[in-house]
Parts: C-alpha cells; structure tokens; sequence
C-alpha cells in the first residue's frame, strides 16, 4: 500500500558542454556530424528522463556489491536480484522478472532549459538553437593526417529544471538515500557522451525535497519540505 512520495527538484547546471545525442534524418553538406537530441516543441535542447535514470541506474549498480553481481549475473543486463539496492529503486522489468516483485519507485521527468539559461543562449551568436560546435580532430597514428570532425553540445553554463519522484509502500525499506548516493556518484563521472574527453560534467544544484503522504493527496494538507536549496551532500546528511 502507498504510503509516500519525496518530490526532489532542483537545477541541472552543466560544468562542461553536455551531448546527448539525437538524430540527423537529413545530413546536408557542411552540417553537424552528430547532432543533439531536442525538443520537439521549442527546437532546445533538452534533458530526456530515460537518459538520467538510465545513468543513476548504471552507476549504483556498480557501487552495490550485490546489484553489481546481478549484472555479472546477467551478462551484462541490469540487476534483477530483488535483494539488490537497484533493483528496488528502479525496478525491474516484466521482460526481466516475471512476478515484477519491484516496479519502479522512482519516477524521472524530462529536464528542460531554465528561462535565464534561453536569454544567456540568446546572447551568443556562436549558440544556434541552444548548441554550440565543437571541433575535433582524429590524427591517423602512422602519418599523422588529420580527420575532422563536429558535434553539437550543450554550451558550459547551461542549467536545465530536474524533477523525480521516489514512491514508498508500506513494505518497503526507504531507499531515498540511495537514490541521493546515485546523484553524487553522477556528479564525479558524466552524463551523456564523449565523457572521457570532457563532456558531461554536472552538478545537482538548488535541491529542494518534499514529502508528501497518503493525506496529502487525501485532504488540503501542506506537503513536508526536508531540504531547501540545497546540495546532494546536505541533503544526504539531512535525509540521514
């Protein structure tokens, strides 16, 4: 039975330029090798749900001894053991598991653009539809020619609005800490592509973590804030 929600919000702030990528359908000449993935919408970057959650997934499993053998386990599939702090934070699939003892508790939103992070874009003429180019050079080993190539990446300085939703049932450990601990590890490796040559760098910045239980959504009842504008090291400590 349902027993409670913790909304945590804040701001994404990209410490280097961010790729995550989408899909070129139609290549013209002088274009963008690998593009960005956008908003449908707006034509800005954005943020998708499924490639945060994926990222805190990864990064939990392999610093949860027993989430991390499941993966062994399976080859290299997510965890499935259900005694595994993953598999009990982010669920596991019917593909995966049958009986589905742990559907997922936590929910992530797509991340869009904060409206002073479109007016700094705005100013820049080398930022088109919130990108910007960036060039490199593959050097052949043996006679040292030159293979250019560009990728659109979200410009350093960027700030996008998070929000997840992490749900308790009466059966269950509360596992907030370890979606929190998922947050820190991301913030010490990358999110999105080309990580290892300085993309994707973030912090988690400006946290504010609410609970609300089952008479929140029963009666006009004020939801409980346990952290303001905060960092994920203090609002760990405080969850603690």
């Amino acid at each position: 039975m349902f027993k409670e929600n913790y909304i945590i919000k804040g701001e994404i702030l990209c410490k280097t330029g961010l790729h995550i990528g989408g899909s070129n359908d139609n290549i013209d000449i002088g274009g963008t090798d690998s593009v960005i993935i956008r908003d449908v919408v707006s034509d800005l970057p954005f943020i998708p749900g499924s490639s945060l959650k994926g990222k805190l997934r990864t990064l939990l499993e392999l610093n949860d001894d027993k989430s991390a053998q499941s993966v062994i386990n399976n080859e290299g599939g997510p965890s499935t053991d259900e005694n595994s702090i993953a598999a009990k934070i982010f669920g596991v699939s019917a593909d995966n598991n049958k009986k589905i003892k742990y559907p997922t508790r936590l929910i992530v939103r797509d991340s869009f653009p904060t409206e002073d992070t479109i007016e700094l874009w705005s100013k820049y003429e080398d930022i088109v539809r919130g990108a910007e180019i960036k060039y490199e050079n593959n050097i052949n080993r043996i006679n040292s020619s030159a293979m250019p190539r560009n990728m659109e990446r979200v410009p350093k300085g960027s700030k996008f609005n998070f929000e997840m939703v992490f749900t308790v049932y009466d059966e269950d450990d509360n596992n907030l800490i370890g979606v929190l601990e998922s947050m820190l590890l991301l913030e010490d490796n990358y999110l999105g592509g080309s990580g290892s040559r300085g993309f994707g760098q973030i912090s988690f910045d400006n946290i504010t973590i609410s609970k609300r239980d089952s008479d929140y959504y029963k009666e006009v009842k004020e939801e409980e804030v346990l952290i303001s504008n905060g960092n994920i090291a203090e609002a760990i400590e405080k969850i603690k």
